[in-house]
């Protein structure tokens, strides 16, 4: 999965977010597992390939490891929406629910990845001279990013948890007061008109590659498994985004067989 499908799955869920933060369906403590695992190993994987950057640039040597690191850096950058809009939507889902079910590990998650895009820019900064082009290219990037991050948290229903993960926070309540004063049908004409305008602003930087693209599809595939499947159909999921969907069918099966487990575990200890 590359990492402008990441990001125009952030902006999926922050146009649906209501559908599961006040939902009934109950979230399995194994989707928050499978996101947080996959995460922490893309994580890792980062800092391990960062640390190398760093001592590239050091090198005397006319080497330039900016092919390599910007599409690092691109990842991190781009998969850095989803990652602060999936903690605003799942620490919503838990205050309205009063439980603990998700928000605790995307939150940790969320800390690390901010941890990581900091110490991205650093490279890149120290990287600069070897490449101007590349990191204008990647700082341009990170503004865009940025602010669209901000518009979609501005689209959540519960302010306060928004606005906790937001770069600007005062553009975040500017972008959540004006979705606020739109009638239901010209909010949901402008909900399209916002996704379209951002997936036509991802072209313009289209990643050819991911640094991690099996993982990628994992933490996609395990944030669409918590919205309920019976509302997919009408939900309008990005065709760049529709073989993740895919994804989530395993996931599913996974929670069908460990309830199943369960059952059988019960009703053998029902019988002794």
């Amino acid at each position: 999965m590359l990492p402008n499908q990441l990001a125009e799955l952030g902006s999926w869920v922050a146009t649906h977010a209501e559908i599961l933060i006040f939902g009934e369906q109950e979230q399995p403590q194994l989707i928050a597992t499978n996101y947080w695992t996959s995460s922490k190993i893309r994580l890792d994987r980062w800092t391990t390939a960062l640390q190398m950057f760093e001592k590239d640039f050091e090198d005397q040597r006319q080497h330039n490891p900016w092919p390599a690191m910007e599409i690092l850096i691109q990842e991190i950058l781009s998969s850095d929406l989803l990652t602060r809009i999936w903690s605003a939507t799942v620490l919503s889902h838990d205050w309205f629910h009063q439980t603990d079910e998700l928000s605790g590990l995307a939150h940790s998650i969320h800390i690390r990845h901010l941890e990581a895009k900091n110490r991205a820019i650093r490279v890149m900064i120290r990287g600069r001279a070897h490449d101007e082009a590349a990191f204008d290219r990647m700082n341009n990037l990170r503004r865009r990013i940025e602010r669209w991050t901000d518009l979609f948290l501005g689209q959540l229903p519960v302010l306060h948890q928004a606005v906790a993960f937001g770069i600007d926070r005062n553009r975040v309540k500017d972008f959540h007061e004006e979705r606020c004063g739109l009638p239901n049908q010209e909010d949901q004409t402008k909900q399209k008109i916002l996704s379209a305008s951002f997936g036509a602003d991802l072209l313009r930087n289209q990643a050819k590659y991911a640094a991690n693209p099996e993982l990628n599809r994992e933490i996609g595939a395990s944030v669409l498994a918590c919205f309920p499947p019976d509302r997919f159909d009408s939900l309008g999921l990005p065709k760049s985004v529709q073989m993740v969907w895919l994804e989530k069918s395993h996931v599913d099966t996974q929670l069908l067989l460990d309830q199943l487990v369960d059952f059988e575990n019960k009703a053998d200890q029902h019988v002794v």
